[in-house]
């Protein structure tokens, strides 16, 4: 019980620093306070209404990535946190946070014990914040209107 009202201490934390200092995208609706999926739709609504107003062609791409919390890059994410300026101790306990992590498999007879390197637990608040801070560069991106 502790280590997961720490690990909420430790995103909450973080998000307060990069939220406070509008750190993150405009461009991220997932997982982010007061956006949705709504604001995502109208925003590409703006985009495009123009151009098929003048009998434009719009081209859309989604793109979703597979086994994408599963796939989450540890070092990355830390070095997210730097490039964010996030405050050493913040960045030192998420370093604790993902170093000696293990997975058990208990089948009726048999345990199975692997290290994890990689991944985001997809159900709790830290995997969100996690993914937030890692696809962060990705949205600020600058892209052409090619």
């Amino acid at each position: 019980m502790g280590g997961k009202v720490l690990e909420e201490l430790l995103i909450n934390r973080i998000n307060h620093h990069v939220y406070k200092h509008n750190l993150l995208t405009d461009r991220q609706f997932g997982f982010t306070p007061q956006e949705s999926t709504t604001y995502a739709a109208m925003e590409a609504k703006q985009f495009i209404q123009p151009v098929l107003e003048n009998r434009g062609l719009a081209t859309m791409a989604s793109l979703d990535t597979k086994g994408a919390f599963d796939a989450a890059w540890w070092p990355s994410i830390l070095q997210a946190l730097i490039d964010l300026g996030c405050p050493r101790n913040l960045y030192n306990l998420s370093k604790c946070y993902f170093s000696h992590r293990t997975a058990v498999m208990f089948t009726n007879s048999v345990s199975i014990k692997s290290t994890i390197t990689k991944g985001c637990p997809q159900v709790s608040c830290r995997g969100r914040g996690f993914w937030n801070l890692l696809y962060n560069s990705l949205w600020r991106l600058e892209l052409t209107s090619n």
